[in-house]
């Protein structure tokens, strides 16, 4: 039944021209890394950039059906002018405001984007996992729409991308924030309601294009993004040194490269920010950060699960976050900033030079630090102690030295 889903979901969408010659559907899932990268300032039009990129590296790819995620706040910045840049292509946009990155505004948007057939589905095929087994799998039946934009945040560009990867269709990753690596990475984090929030696998963009002057801002909470994205960067140096453990320890393998590319970054911009510059609206700063945060998300494609950058201050993100009902607070960066800093110092290594980066941007480095941030200490100790459960294969300083050396570390690092 599943094969004769496929196989209609094939036929109908290749009339349609939703899928392009033998490229389509199979293209999103053999993406290594995005097609197109791009970082720089004042892009005229995105659509057309895309366009001519695609016409040179992947002729016969063009899309004329896109679908423009975004919401209510990102519609203003950048959303309504790329759905108009598209019509003066001539293509046939159609947009959707999401208001969360929860899985309902997912089922909400999906019957949307389908005509006939919409209710064939076919298992998912790119995780084994118990979540991405219950909630991957593809929407089959005609579409809509030929090619899934994501133009905003995290939560935008993380509902984008798992829509794309539900319609079987490329996405193009268009941020208007670098508070972390997901808008280039394979993975979306949504909430599943009584599942909690949980990171699904999904596709690797066709394309990300980072323009720096969408991304700067001046409300209030520009600042806290950017900070969030350098913690975020940074917490892949104690990420690796987690996995280079588990390599000594014949736990698992420790891929060099894959591991180069997920701290190369990172330490670029450590070094960078010893420069004294207002490094928030800094282009050439800026421009690193996100290129780096580009790297990092690479490095995961590449390799296929999040291990490069994802370690123990993970696992304790993930704990913290179960243990305040999925409202920590604190961004994601800025906990795994924090469980990066316990993890240095547990591992004995590079504790000091990641202080001085996260007093230069105003990361936590103290108690008050972390009540500023919004994290709660007494809440953090018992998030060490639950951080086991996990992901309880990947093995990491916890595993290795044990709940009371991490929470000893706590103590240390942020005394009361």
């Amino acid at each position: 039944m599943k094969l004769l889903n496929k196989t209609i979901d094939q036929c109908l969408n290749r009339l349609s021209g939703s899928y392009k010659g033998y490229l389509s559907p199979k293209i999103p899932k053999q993406f290594t890394i995005p097609v197109i990268e791009e970082v720089g300032n004042q892009i005229d039009s995105i659509p057309q950039f895309i366009d001519q990129r695609l016409s040179r590296d992947v002729p016969g790819l063009a899309f004329g059906k896109p679908l423009i995620i975004y919401d209510e706040i990102t519609r203003e910045i950048a959303g309504e002018k790329i759905v108009d840049q598209f019509r003066k292509m001539g293509a046939h946009p159609t947009a959707q405001i999401v208001r969360s990155n929860s899985y309902s505004e997912i089922e909400r948007i999906l019957p949307l984007s389908l005509k006939r057939f919409a209710s064939l589905e076919a298992d998912c095929e790119i995780s084994s996992s118990p979540v991405d087994r219950k909630y991957g799998a593809i929407k089959c039946g005609e579409k809509c729409c030929d090619i899934v934009y994501g133009v905003g945040g995290g939560s935008v560009i993380d509902t984008a991308k798992y829509i794309a990867y539900k319609l079987n269709l490329p996405f193009v990753s268009v941020p208007t924030s670098l508070a972390n690596d997901g808008f280039a990475s394979p993975f979306s984090v949504i909430n599943l309601g009584p599942d909690g929030t949980m990171t699904l696998c999904a596709n690797t963009p066709l394309a990300v294009v980072v323009d720096i002057d969408l991304v700067k801002s001046a409300d209030g909470g520009y600042q806290r993004r950017i900070r969030s994205g350098i913690g975020d960067l940074l917490s892949n140096l104690t990420a690796i040194l987690d996995w280079q453990l588990a390599g000594r320890k014949n736990q698992e393998r420790y891929e060099s490269y894959s591991g180069f590319q997920a701290v190369c970054g990172a330490r670029l911009v450590m070094k960078e920010l010893q420069n004294d510059e207002d490094f928030f609206y800094n282009d050439h700063f800026l421009e690193i950060l996100a290129c780096s945060l580009i790297a990092s998300a690479e490095a995961m494609s590449r390799y296929g699960s999040s291990r490069p950058a994802s370690g123990f201050e993970h696992k304790l993100y993930h704990a913290y976050n179960e243990l305040t009902d999925f409202s920590p607070g604190a961004t994601h960066g800025e906990l795994v900033a924090v469980g990066a800093l316990l993890s240095s110092h547990a591992h004995g290594q590079g504790e000091q030079e990641l202080k001085q980066a996260y007093q230069t941007v105003g990361l936590p480095t103290d108690r008050q630090g972390l009540t500023d941030s919004g994290i709660n200490p007494e809440l953090l100790l018992e998030a060490v102690a639950t951080a086991q459960k996990i992901k309880p294969d990947r093995y990491t300083i916890l595993e290795d030295s044990g709940v009371e050396n991490l929470q000893n570390a706590l103590q240390h690092v942020f005394p009361a």
